[in-house]
């Protein structure tokens, strides 16, 4: 998915953010409100009692969302929550929400991450070119990159999801292989536990995506500020953890020709 017209689309027209503030964190529960009450057959006020819009996981995450810009609509968040050696909870969402079973294993290796809460609202604005379902397919291409994002800052070994067939479909449509790690689960509707290494999804995925992660990428590291205050206040993260300045130093030193391998952390081979 590489045209300038689409790379305007989602670096111009829309604007993908982490939520820091107060005020971003409503703007995905606006986004969950909206997606979960149609998805589920559930009242807001009951999506808020149950912790579907906000709950400890989300504190335990870094959560991005995508605004559009000449609208200022909210548009979708997903929500990457991991596990480290000072995070409370201790199993992923899969596992005490989603009945998975008999994957302590893989989680040997700390930190871990699980891809969860995604959500795209139905009603996009109107595009001159583009039709809705187009719009939806860009906008679930975007909320990967803010993944891939995520997982080069954070030297996770392993990311999981639990998936519904279409979400499976779109991953494997753009060349990321999760590998099933156990049964389907009746868990709101049908979904399969998969898994992937970090390293092998980041490489996997780099003819695609590397063009929009590094845009994103060098303009956190022109105004790292708010990033940074975020992770000094989330108490399940230090500083060391994130490779942001020693990306940013690599941009600096070899521009958009920085090889994969270096962002990586990896020798050049």
């Amino acid at each position: 998915m590489r045209s300038q017209e689409i790379f305007d689309l989602l670096t111009k027209e829309y604007t993908l953010k982490l939520a820091i503030s107060p005020e971003d964190f409503e703007a995905v529960k606006t986004i969950r409100k909206e997606v979960f009450s149609q998805k589920y057959s559930m009242s807001p006020d009951y999506l808020e009692k149950m912790g579907y819009l906000f709950n400890e996981d989300d504190k335990q995450s870094f959560i991005y969302f995508l605004l559009h810009n000449e609208t200022n609509t909210y548009v979708g968040t997903v929500r990457i929550f991991f596990l480290n050696q000072r995070t409370p909870i201790t199993q992923l969402p899969m596992q005490k929400d989603g009945n998975v079973k008999d994957i302590d294993q893989l989680m040997n290796t700390l930190p871990v991450v699980e891809l969860s809460r995604g959500a795209i609202i139905q009603n996009l604005p109107p595009h001159h070119t583009y039709s809705s379902l187009q719009l939806r397919v860009f906008i679930r291409y975007q909320l990967m990159i803010a993944t891939r994002i995520n997982f080069l800052l954070y030297s996770y070994k392993t990311i999981f999801s639990i998936m519904e067939p279409s979400l499976h479909r779109f991953l494997r449509s753009q060349k990321i292989y999760f590998e099933q790690i156990g049964k389907p689960v009746e868990y709101y509707g049908t979904r399969t536990p998969y898994a992937i290494d970090r390293k092998k999804l980041i490489q996997d995925t780099e003819i695609n995506m590397e063009e929009l992660t590094r845009h994103y990428l060098k303009e956190l590291c022109k105004d790292p500020k708010p990033f940074w205050q975020f992770i000094d206040a989330n108490p399940y993260l230090e500083r060391s953890d994130i490779q942001l300045d020693r990306i940013c130093q690599l941009f600096k030193k070899y521009g958009d020709d920085v090889d994969l391998s270096l962002l990586l952390g990896e020798e050049k081979s």
